[in-house]
């Protein structure tokens, strides 16, 4: 992809080498992009985000953010629904471990490997492994408690960027079948679905997930 364009990878706050922050949400993440994006001195041609980052791409684009082209891949409109069951039950599931002591990196290897398709691919699997394990647990919390309040499903039909809703065959968290339906309700949007791959696409298969991003942005 370098070699087409300048990549900039943003180190989300308590992520990498970014200071944490005190409150997380996503008005606040938006603010961290657009202060990048100042600093860089130039609007950028093409936001990329995977999960998270395509909620914070999202919220970043409602905050006035301006790009060429959009890439949301294996994200959603809306995560979590307030006061629902739903909720409590997706976060006791997630911050039970750190409630019992644990740490990001005790459990690891398991999470990522249940968003693996392919589990033979164990490099993949370790790199993965080895991003997660340095979060705090105060961050992963954050982070959790952060995602159930994201909700940019009235925002959809206002993006007026060409956008790549890019989906993967057996991805249980960003289903396909979600991800083509969100790509339905933006005006100027295309829906591409990676085989033989699961949440974490861009280290599982990340040639297929590269090049489907660099038709998207090079086809003009």
């Amino acid at each position: 992809m370098a070699t087409y364009f300048q990549c900039v990878a943003w180190d989300a706050p308590g992520y990498g080498d970014a200071d944490p922050v005190s409150v997380m949400t996503f008005a606040s993440l938006a603010k961290h992009v657009d202060a990048l994006i100042k600093d860089l001195g130039r609007e950028p041609y093409a936001i990329v985000g995977h999960s998270l980052g395509g909620m914070i791409a999202q919220s970043w684009l409602q905050q006035g953010g301006i790009c060429s082209r959009l890439v949301l891949a294996q994200t959603t409109s809306v995560f979590g629904k307030p006061g629902s069951q739903w909720n409590d039950d997706f976060l006791k599931s997630r911050l039970e471990p750190l409630d019992l002591g644990k740490t990001p990196a005790d459990f690891a290897k398991p999470l990522i490997e249940s968003m693996f398709f392919d589990t033979t691919k164990r490099e993949a699997i370790e790199t993965g492994i080895a991003t997660m394990s340095p979060i705090s647990a105060d961050q992963y919390r954050q982070v959790i408690e952060c995602l159930v309040t994201f909700n940019a499903a009235d925002y959809l039909a206002r993006i007026t960027q060409p956008t790549l809703c890019l989906a993967a065959e057996h991805d249980k968290t960003a289903p396909p079948k979600a991800m083509a339906k969100m790509s339905t309700e933006i005006p100027n949007a295309e829906f591409i679905c990676l085989p033989n791959a699961g949440h974490l696409a861009y280290i599982e298969t990340p040639s297929a997930f590269t090049q489907a991003i660099k038709e998207f942005l090079t086809n003009v």
